[in-house]
């Protein structure tokens, strides 16, 4: 007589593979990752190119504080996430588990946005790329909960590829519906794009902050540079860029910082 531990994720596999295309698979997939996983929350999204598009939200966080930071994270903060464009490293193949790289993510104002602001304190991300195409899922672990363990992530490579396997399918049948996503508005021009290969180093990471909505204050914090040495470099990019304010910058170059952030090859 197998034991409940053993049926247990068949179960949940039965449950997500039925829930593909529907609007509780989200919470399905949530069902499978806690139980064999541990974790307390998931968030996945989908990269096409330079569009970036959430699958979904589930878990212990509160929803209403989950939904506003996916919404963020899609139409702004993924620009100050450097393990986004990381992951196009990975290559094809077979899914990728990857532990939360600090180094990758030194952003004050990311990590007071996302980790601080939720109660969280790790992450684990489960990667495929196909293409040009990426499913990134990210697995999450409460303050109360503790950090992930190695056997966790030892478990969540296990669970991958029927995870990853359901994930991509369901990319597909939601799409045909209409899938909840913050898109890039506009396809951003080769002018922009153009313009915005013209900044320093420096005011490419001024900009992408700004864009992202941090303040003067908070863009220095992350730079490690004084608000007035951020104010001369954004003088400096706003004429290379010709804008006159940062309504001007949002409108002209949100699009196209998007897609050089979010790793367009």
């Amino acid at each position: 007589m197998p034991s409940r531990e053993t049926v247990a994720p068949y179960q949940a596999i039965a449950r997500l593979i039925t829930a593909i295309g529907r609007d509780d698979f989200g919470a399905a997939a949530f069902d499978l990752v806690s139980h064999e996983v541990k974790a307390d929350h998931i968030v996945v999204q989908f990269v096409e190119g330079h569009r970036i598009s959430g699958l979904f939200t589930q878990g212990r966080v509160l929803a209403r504080i989950a939904d506003a930071v996916n919404r963020r994270y899609l139409e702004r903060y993924h620009m100050l996430d450097r393990s986004l464009s990381s992951f196009r490293d990975l290559g094809d193949g077979a899914p990728v588990v990857t532990r939360f790289d600090p180094k990758l993510n030194d952003s004050p104002t990311y990590t007071t946005y996302f980790f601080e602001r939720t109660g969280l304190c790790d992450k684990l991300s489960i990667v495929s790329n196909r293409g040009d195409s990426m499913v990134c899922c990210n697995l999450y672990r409460l303050e109360a909960s503790g950090p992930f363990e190695q056997h966790n992530v030892e478990r969540a490579g296990q669970v991958a590829p029927v995870l990853m396997a359901a994930l991509w399918r369901h990319a597909v049948e939601a799409g045909k519906v209409n899938l909840p996503s913050m898109k890039v508005g506009a396809e951003p021009g080769e002018a922009e794009r153009q313009s915005l290969a013209a900044l320093s180093q420096r005011e490419l990471e001024v900009c992408k902050r700004l864009l992202a909505g941090a303040s003067t204050e908070g863009v220095a914090l992350d730079l490690g540079i004084s608000p007035h040495t951020v104010r001369t470099l954004r003088k400096r990019l706003y004429k290379k860029l010709q804008v006159n304010s940062l309504g001007d910058l949002f409108a002209r170059y949100l699009s196209a910082m998007s897609a050089v952030s979010s790793g367009e090859r």
